[in-house]
C-alpha cells in the first residue's frame, strides 16, 4: 500500500478532466472484477448548488477512489463509490463515505450493487447497510411481442410528466400505467389495478391493450420491477419481458 499521503477533494462541477478520471477508475474496477458496475455521475439531476457533484480521493496527485451521489431529495441520497483495486485495503472507501455523511447529515443512504459484487457487499455491510431489494431493468421489443385477443378500452390522458394510460370496462377504471418516451423507447411506469379488479387477470389485460398502441409508435419498451413482487415480475415474463440488468440494493 503506498504510504504517501492521501487527500480528497470536494468537486461542485463537472469537468473533463473529473470526467476522464471517474470513467478511467470505472473501467478499471470493472475489469478486474470481472462484473459490468453500475456507475452514474449526471449532475444534472441535483437541485442544490451546495451539494458536492463528486467526491475524490488522490495520492501523490492521481485519482484512486470516487463517490458521486444522487441527490433524490434532501432526505434520500444514492450514491456509487469505486476505488482502484489496489488502493482497497486501506479507509479510503469509508473516507469518501464519511465525507459524504458529513455534508449530508443523518439522510437515508443506499447503493445499487450487482448481484456477483461480494466486495461491495462486505463493505456496505461494514457500514451497516442492509438488503433492501432486487430490482430488474426490463425492456420487450416490438418484434417480440404477442398481441391478446382481451383488449381493454383505453383513455388516455396527458400530464406534464406522464402519459397516464386507463384501462376501461363499461367505462368503469380497471387500472391505469404511466408511460415516458425517448427517441424510439417507451418507459412504462407505476402499473396499478384497482383492488377489486386485482388476481382476474386484468394486469395482464391492461398491459397488453396497452402495449399495442404504444408498438405502433415506439420499437422498445423498457420497465423497472422489484424482484420480490413475485405478482409483476411474473406477469411481465408472461407478456415477454426479458431482464436487462439486476441490482441489489442496500439501505442505511
Amino acid at each position: 500500500m503506498n504510504q504517501e499521503p492521501l487527500s480528497f477533494q470536494n468537486h461542485y462541477t463537472k469537468n473533463t478532466a473529473l470526467l476522464q478520471s471517474i470513467n478511467q477508475i470505472h473501467r478499471q474496477c470493472c475489469d478486474f472484477d470481472a462484473i459490468n458496475h453500475h456507475l452514474f455521475f449526471d449532475g444534472e439531476y441535483q437541485d442544490y448548488s451546495d451539494i458536492p457533484f463528486a467526491y475524490t480521493a488522490s495520492i501523490a496527485q492521481q485519482t484512486v477512489g470516487f463517490l458521486c451521489p444522487y441527490v433524490i431529495d434532501r432526505y434520500n441520497v444514492e450514491f456509487c463509490l469505486f476505488v482502484l483495486p489496489k488502493y482497497r485495503c486501506g479507509r479510503i472507501g469509508m473516507n469518501l463515505f464519511f465525507q459524504m455523511v458529513h455534508d449530508f447529515g443523518t439522510q437515508s443512504f443506499r447503493a445499487s450493487l450487482h448481484p456477483d459484487n461480494e466486495i461491495g457487499k462486505a463493505f456496505l455491510t461494514q457500514l451497516g447497510f442492509t438488503y433492501g431489494c432486487r430490482e430488474c431493468s426490463m425492456a420487450l421489443n416490438k418484434n417480440e411481442f404477442t398481441p391478446s385477443a382481451l383488449k381493454l378500452e383505453l383513455s388516455v390522458e396527458k400530464t406534464d410528466e406522464f402519459l397516464v394510460i386507463t384501462g376501461l370496462i363499461d367505462d368503469i377504471e380497471v387500472g391505469n400505467l404511466k408511460l415516458t418516451a425517448f427517441d424510439m423507447t417507451a418507459c412504462i411506469h407505476d402499473v396499478e389495478i384497482k383492488e377489486k379488479f386485482r388476481r382476474n387477470g386484468y394486469g395482464f389485460r391492461l398491459l397488453t391493450s396497452a402495449l399495442i398502441d404504444i408498438f405502433e409508435k415506439y420499437e422498445r419498451v423498457i420497465l423497472h420491477v422489484t424482484k420480490e413482487n413475485l405478482p409483476a415480475y411474473r406477469l411481465y415474463q408472461k407478456i415477454g419481458f426479458k431482464i436487462l440488468e439486476e441490482l441489489d440494493y442496500y439501505e442505511l
